[in-house]
């Protein structure tokens, strides 16, 4: 096209060019498009999820009826644990206490009297150190305190009574109370730290994660921290 106007009804596009009525300027061509990502020869494809798998790298964890994340299987075994070591200490160190202070001034009948009143004590203390905690607004003996978990009721997600908590702690620990037993009382309590282990473990194999003493007393065990 002339860059001169030819007459009425031409008009001057952005090129400088004079076009006639009714013609267009040229369109400039449209930029390319960008290439796709392909892969490089011989590159693995892209993963794709298959049904019913979570994407984003999210992975759903147990919940309490409030939604909050149940505590692992091994922070409630090394509570246990830790819960038990603590009683067991006591525990040892009255035994010494008693046995030391009985050598060559106490018949065997008093001697034994006197360890069956340690084994009555230690037991009392035990459950009442369970029940005092546990049952707490807190929920928490001081092992379960180390681990940043908490004892709670599973239809409520509140903390439970310390009577739920003393029974709760009698079946995961029978060894509180058949240590009364005179004579045989230790030899049961060896034997229930078996059944100690097992429940501790139970948590394993439950869907909720809860031990056989949880579900005895309905409650369950969430992460505090």
């Amino acid at each position: 096209m002339s860059d001169i106007a030819q007459g009425p009804g031409w008009w001057q596009a952005s090129d400088g060019k004079w076009y006639p009525p009714q013609e267009q300027a040229p369109q400039a061509p449209p930029p390319p498009a960008a290439p796709g990502y392909a892969p490089p020869p011989g590159a693995a494809p892209p993963y794709t999820p298959g049904p019913g798998v979570p994407q984003y790298g999210y992975a759903p964890v147990p919940v309490d009826s409030q939604g909050r994340p149940l505590a692992e299987w091994w922070q409630r075994l090394v509570a246990i644990f830790l819960d038990g070591l603590i009683v067991g200490v006591v525990y040892w160190v009255l035994v010494a206490i008693v046995v030391s202070s009985s050598i060559g001034s106490d018949s065997f009948t008093h001697f034994g009297i006197k360890l069956w009143l340690v084994d009555v004590v230690v037991g009392v203390a035990g459950i009442a150190y369970f029940a005092l905690l546990e049952g707490s607004a807190r929920g928490q003996s001081l092992g379960q305190m180390a681990l940043g978990i908490a004892v709670r009721d599973v239809a409520t997600g509140g903390p439970i009574t310390p009577q739920r908590a003393g029974i709760r702690m009698v079946i995961l620990y029978p060894w509180l109370v058949l240590i009364w037993i005179p004579l045989i009382g230790p030899f049961l309590g060896f034997i229930a730290e078996i059944w100690t282990l097992v429940c501790g473990l139970s948590p394993l194999w439950n869907s909720g994660r809860q031990g056989y003493h949880d579900i005895s007393q309905k409650t369950t065990v969430i992460k505090v921290r």
